[in-house]
């Protein structure tokens, strides 16, 4: 047990801390200056060439809920003093669990660059990049918050909790270039990405019935968990043993091979109104990452029984009744395919001012396995000056008025720094200061040194103005 549980923390770490479209800043999307803005769409070229500070060219976080907001879990103290949890007897129950889903997700996309450079060639525009990945999901059941809010004699199914979290290195090769369509110039894109998987964690409550009562509280809990790390040796575990037992491989070089993948960026744009309008679409990340079973662990726990009666006075302890061990039983490790979170983007912008302001609308979509969100941003973006651009920003669908997003990127000759988020709240809870209304949240950072410019006389003449 000692030694699976570093590399389930760092599975769980990557899902937890902050370091998403796998972190991905909407707000960008129409900053033709940005270097990140290819990860969103695979034709839009940079003004320049770029090669990325390693480690820092890019670090995007992601959070994203139907559920998860300050709205649903403050409340106005009765007193008007400040705020209050949503367990404080002033919250109406009813109220509070109108606000909950039946399913409540929480995603978590990380994204690090450790190395990336881009470049012109006459006809093509050329990237690599090397990035660190992590996608992770939590689905919890609306009955637990009812548990929690509305106690009561009877049984509260909440067998839909699930964790997943699959974690890999990215290798990436994109190519832009025009063509010509009827006579109309589109810029097209292509990036293909080969997968190194790292480690990948699945828990899934099969079964969890919490029965409540005046004498005792019971619940009764079965379910699956399922691994596979790199380096990570299960091979002599096998059969019905303790859970702690199950979980005690070896680690070492000759443990697990971790998992490979294989996925595509696609992306086209084109322009009409005398270049005044600009249209897009791209889809990211389709493909699929398999891991292998060497180095897989596979395991069903057996039907277990916890229960509370209360603390014992006489003994001065806790009187309850737990199993000795949680048992469970290790199949034969088996490979496991998996469908990467693919995001759909499709931009409009129109220009004004000789390019200097411009109105996009960007439908996001994104496909998460068991769900799909969406999403539909509103920007007005600024370039005041040609190494200067910056994006306001409103999320709709998701989010209230009164959250908006900023991004800002200086692009000299010598440095392109971006900074963005989507999510920046104006309205902020008394006491301790926390976003209201939010249910996602992401940032985005990125440093580069600029390099080469299109060819004179190639294939992108547009950008040698800038």
């Amino acid at each position: 047990m000692k030694k699976f549980l570093p590399i389930l923390s760092a599975a769980l770490l990557f899902a937890l801390v902050p370091v998403g479209a796998g972190a991905q800043v909407k707000s960008a999307y129409f900053m033709e200056g940005s270097v990140q803005r290819l990860d969103m769409n695979a034709s839009f070229v940079p003004l320049r060439g770029y090669v990325n500070i390693p480690f820092i060219g890019s670090i995007g976080v992601d959070v994203n809920s139907n559920f998860l907001s300050v709205r649903n879990f403050l409340y106005p103290s009765p007193d008007g003093s400040g705020v209050v949890t949503f367990m404080h007897e002033s919250v109406d129950a009813r109220d509070f669990l109108h606000r909950m889903r039946r399913n409540n997700h929480v995603d978590v996309s990380l994204r690090e660059n450790l190395l990336g450079f881009g470049s012109f060639t006459r006809r093509y525009f050329w990237s690599f990049n090397l990035n660190l990945r992590s996608e992770s999901s939590l689905t919890v059941p609306k009955e637990f918050f009812e548990l929690l809010k509305r106690p009561g004699n009877g049984t509260y199914d909440m067998d839909r909790f699930r964790f997943e979290s699959d974690n890999w290195l990215e290798f990436a090769f994109g190519a832009a270039f025009p063509v010509e369509i009827l006579d109309h110039r589109v810029e097209v894109g292509a990036r293909v990405k080969g997968l190194v998987g790292l480690a990948q964690v699945r828990a899934d409550v099969t079964r969890l019935d919490v029965c409540t009562g005046e004498e005792e509280w019971r619940a009764d809990f079965s379910g699956d968990i399922s691994a596979n790390v790199m380096f990570m040796d299960y091979s002599t575990r096998y059969g019905r043993m303790p859970l702690s037992d199950a979980l005690d491989g070896d680690f070492g070089p000759g443990g697990g091979r971790g998992g490979w993948g294989l996925a595509f960026d696609l992306g086209a744009s084109t322009r009409f109104l005398d270049d005044r309008l600009r249209v897009s679409v791209g889809l990211n990340d389709l493909g699929f990452i398999r891991w292998s079973s060497s180095g897989a662990l596979r395991i069903a726990v057996e039907e277990q029984s916890v229960s509370f009666r209360g603390y014992d006075f006489d003994a001065d302890d806790f009187d309850y009744d737990t199993p000795d061990d949680v048992m469970a039983v290790v199949s034969e490790p088996a490979a496991l395919s998996r469908m990467l979170n693919a995001t759909l983007n499709l931009g409009a912008e129109y220009n004004i001012l000789e390019d200097r302001i411009g109105f996009g609308l960007l439908s996001q979509i994104r496909f998460c396995g068991t769900h799909t969100s969406s999403e539909l941003t509103l920007s007005a973006n600024f370039r005041p000056l040609h190494w200067f651009s910056g994006t306001l920003s409103h999320s709709i669908v998701q989010n209230r008025m009164g959250i908006f997003g900023l991004a800002l990127n200086f692009h000299p000759s010598w440095i392109n720094f971006f900074l963005g988020a989507d999510y920046v709240g104006l309205r902020w809870t008394r006491g301790v200061p926390l976003p209201v209304g939010m249910k996602a949240a992401n940032f985005y950072f990125g440093l580069a040194v600029p390099i080469s410019r299109p060819k004179e006389g190639g294939c992108f003449p547009d950008r040698t103005r800038h």
